[in-house]
């Protein structure tokens, strides 16, 4: 059906503000986000959820706006890997230093 890019620049995001942390992130992934011990880790978190929601928005073609940021949620399976709550989507995040890219491919 569709596939979605996104890259994201780490250094965009502020680990203060609450409110737009809140906004990006489900409840479940904001227990994860909570958990974690670093600041880095946590950017990392937080900068691969955006974009891999924005890389899934574009994979379903629905662009910014779409569909609310609470209704796309990434976690991850027992070995690492992320996975969507959409069955019929895979994704794939990537790190390097302040970077993030995630793919999503978008199936029938």
């Amino acid at each position: 059906m569709g596939i979605g890019v996104d890259i994201v620049d780490l250094d965009r995001f502020d680990l203060d503000n609450v409110h737009f942390i809140e906004r990006i992130l489900t409840v479940n992934e904001y227990k994860v986000f909570q958990s974690m011990k670093s600041k880095k880790r946590q950017l990392e978190y937080l900068g691969g959820r955006f974009a891999g929601k924005e890389a899934y928005l574009k994979a379903c073609q629905l662009g910014l706006g779409g569909i609310d940021f609470h209704d796309i949620e990434i976690l991850n399976r027992e070995d690492g890997s992320p996975y969507l709550n959409d069955s019929h989507a895979q994704i794939s995040l990537s790190h390097e230093k302040k970077y993030v890219i995630a793919f999503v491919i978008k199936e029938k």
